[in-house]
């Protein structure tokens, strides 16, 4: 049989069943998808399945492998080569982490031309009421969305990072536009578009989202807003150089003061385990063993083997080093030293992430390790304009950015001016202490050329590290930061031979 390129071969062709929160994956029936979307309420289901395919992608293994690169964690003897090629930085074009990446952010957008082809064709009926009108604009402003952020996804783990003065000579990501469930191989199969052509076709696409999403944001959002839409752009513009743009959507969203920062450390805590913060732009909706998410990122820090976690992965002690460990209300809502269930040596204390502890609402029992994931928090908007005024050259408002920040985080903060190398390295390391393990860091460390030297000295225990040790290096122009692209879609795909990433 042929092999058909994933680009073009996927698309989720059934309807989403509805459930309290409108989100359930179960299929009811597969249908030909050019007869999917023939009604408002056929608009509105593709909706729920967008919802629900980010609820799953965000914060799932492909985060954990973006992290295991990053040198923030170290591996313990315990950890069973549990994303070992990529702690190792060995892997090969034939890990399924690579084919999965690329997939499921091609069959999202397989999904969105569906919904757009067929909303548009419910459109042209003139019979149709004002009321519908608006509601399928609004599903069509979820799917811009969605292939918007897909694109992004896909640049940020197969392309190098942006630079506009070299952004028209790199190799950005084959752009689908039209679901095409037979490809052929003389016109439909699509090569790779440049690197500038990708980041076009997600900015016109977020223009369509913010056009037609215009469902007012608010804490905890389960569905797209259009604060939501404004907080893609502003992580885009970011990663673009586009900071005059970046720096108008984070501090839009800053300003509305609809996403206060939290202050009390108690009740910070309490957001990371029961979910209930005033700080998430966008959270999923999950209701208990039937629509939950991911619990990657839980099960490697703190998972439960019998009655105590067994953690995979450490943070090194240069993570835990730059928080203030008495006054910093992070540090105990992401850390705890206690007990683990060590297996290769007796149990001892040590300090591990408890960032993902369980949603005791989700589980029964014994923790499953899974919390509402919040895609978007308004403390990245603060460390975006940070960054963003800074590479602007504007240290006093990116100091005033740090400074509101920090003074939320840690209690008795004395505002600091920030100027030149001292400025960077502030808002490079509040990354980390802010988005400890919920933000690829290998991407922010792309964006920022920095490389990595990780040391077993960094190490918790050095006597619990696997045989392997610890100690790596990778120049920051090293071909591994940038994924390979699946070697399933270069068999099948013949427009895209010859057009792999450089030292695969």
């Amino acid at each position: 049989m042929k092999k058909k390129s994933i680009i073009l071969s996927v698309a989720t062709c059934c309807f989403a069943a509805f459930t309290a929160c409108d989100m359930d994956l179960a299929s009811e029936t597969s249908i030909p998808t050019n007869q999917s979307v023939l009604s408002v309420q056929d608009c509105g289901k593709y909706s729920n399945l967008f919802h629900a395919e980010w609820r799953g992608y965000v914060q799932n293994a492909y985060t954990m492998d973006a992290l295991v690169q990053s040198g923030l964690i170290t591996a313990t003897a315990d950890y069973g080569n549990t994303y070992g090629a990529f702690y190792r930085w060995d892997y090969t074009i034939t890990d399924g982490a690579f084919s999965g990446c690329w997939s499921n952010n091609y069959n999202f957008i397989a999904n969105a031309n569906v919904l757009l082809k067929g909303a548009e064709a419910l459109l042209a009926d003139n019979s149709l009421s004002d009321a519908d009108r608006n509601e399928i604009r609004l599903y069509m402003g979820h799917a811009y969305f969605t292939r918007a952020y897909a694109y992004f996804e896909l640049a940020l783990h197969f392309c190098k990072n942006y630079d506009p003065t070299t952004a028209a000579k790199e190799y950005g990501v084959p752009l689908v536009e039209e679901y095409n469930s037979t490809p052929s191989i003389a016109g439909t199969y699509p090569g790779r578009s440049t690197l500038e052509e990708t980041y076009k076709q997600i900015d016109s696409d977020l223009a369509k989202a913010e056009e037609y999403v215009t469902t007012t944001g608010e804490i905890n959002s389960a569905y797209i807003t259009a604060d939501v839409v404004k907080a893609l752009k502003a992580r885009i513009a970011l990663e673009k150089e586009d900071y005059p743009t970046a720096i108008s959507a984070a501090t839009a969203l800053i300003n509305s003061g609809t996403y206060p920062l939290m202050t009390d450390g108690d009740a910070y805590a309490d957001m990371w385990l029961h979910d209930n913060g005033t700080e998430a732009i966008w959270q999923f909706a999950m209701v208990k063993a039937k629509e939950t998410g991911p619990n990657s990122l839980g099960s490697a820090f703190c998972g439960i083997i019998d009655k105590l976690p067994r953690p995979s992965y450490l943070p090194t002690n240069t993570v835990l080093n730059l928080y203030d460990k008495e006054n910093d209300i992070r540090y105990n809502a992401y850390f705890t030293y206690d007990s683990i269930d060590a297996q290769t040596v007796p149990d001892f204390m040590i300090t591990y992430c408890k960032k993902w502890p369980g949603n005791p609402e989700l589980y029964e029992g014994k923790s499953n390790n899974i919390n509402k994931t919040k895609a978007f928090r308004i403390s990245e908007m603060y460390l975006i304009a940070a960054e963003a005024y800074a590479m602007s050259g504007d240290e006093t408002n990116a100091s005033v950015m740090l400074n509101k920040l920090k003074t939320a985080r840690v209690k008795g903060w004395s505002d600091k001016s920030y100027k030149g190398d001292a400025l960077i390295k502030e808002i490079q390391d509040e990354y980390v202490r802010e988005l400890f393990g919920e933000h690829p860091y290998l991407f922010d460390l792309k964006r920022w050329k920095k490389g990595l030297n990780r040391s077993s000295s960094e190490a918790q225990d050095i006597s619990y590290l696997p045989a392997l040790g610890t100690d790596m290096v990778k120049a920051a122009d090293d071909y591994m930061w940038v994924w390979p692209i699946p070697k399933d879609e270069i068999d099948a795909n013949p427009q895209i031979k010859g057009q792999q990433n450089t030292g695969y």
